[in-house]
């Protein structure tokens, strides 16, 4: 490989790195520390300064990384957790565009309604599936009011759609990207379990395929978030055929 074409690959290896690093939601320091290295060697590194790490440490990170040195893919024999600021989704759609393919799907999680009342307060969390790769959205908490049309306005699911990531859809068909699909609801360890990432590929699809449309249950839930009751929903609804 020519200079020239050296310093191209370099620079689009540290920019890979750097956007799994901010997708850990862990510093440089816990990285360099993990591999071994100098925190201060990274940093620059990741600024585009190509001698501050050797090849062996550059492999060494990114297979801390789960990328390979090699072919700079993700590994897809396992299931990546990202950590996400829907208020800044930049990180984001960079890495859909890096690592994903053509086909992009994502379903939303939630507690079981019937679950305890404090598991409502747990992460916010969304499945994307591309390919074989297998990835849990763990929603950052900020106090910053977030607009959008990607933010979800339904009560109480402040979240993420598919419109956020250019080519995304729900898994569940007959749902624009840009409007709420109903959420598979699991128990609450298992929520937990997402939320720390968990799971085995093969317990991740089982949940991604329970994806469905929407049943008068969700229609009841979402009722009682908005403090609808039962005559007023039948209002809303001769009032349609009317």
């Amino acid at each position: 490989m020519k200079q020239g074409e050296e310093g191209v690959a370099s620079s689009k290896t540290s920019r890979l790195a750097r956007i799994l690093i901010d997708l850990s939601d862990r510093p440089n320091t816990h990285w360099a520390s993990s591999c071994g290295f100098e925190p201060a060697n990274l940093s620059n590194w990741l600024r585009g300064r190509e001698i501050s790490l050797s090849e062996k440490n550059i492999s060494l990170l990114l297979s801390a990384l789960s990328l390979d040195p090699e072919t700079l893919k993700l590994d897809p024999s396992r299931v990546h957790i990202w950590f996400v600021a829907i208020h800044e989704p930049e990180v984001l759609k960079k890495a859909a565009e890096a690592f994903f393919g053509p086909e992009i799907e994502m379903v939303l999680v939630s507690p079981e309604p019937e679950g305890p009342a404090t598991l409502s307060q747990g992460p916010q969390i969304a499945l994307l599936r591309s390919g074989a790769l297998r990835i849990i959205l763990v929603r950052k908490f900020f106090t910053t009011k977030m607009t959008g049309p990607h933010v979800s306005k339904r009560p109480g699911t402040i979240w993420i759609r598919p419109s956020l990531i250019p080519g995304a859809r729900w898994k569940a068909e007959g749902f624009s990207p840009e409007e709420d699909a109903p959420p598979i609801f699991l128990p609450g360890p298992l929520m937990m379990d997402l939320g720390m990432g968990h799971v085995t590929p093969e317990l991740f699809d089982r949940i991604f395929d329970q994806a469905r449309q929407m049943d008068w249950k969700d229609v009841e839930l979402l009722a009682k978030k908005l403090g609808l009751t039962a005559k007023d929903m039948a209002k809303i609804i001769l009032a349609r055929r009317s």
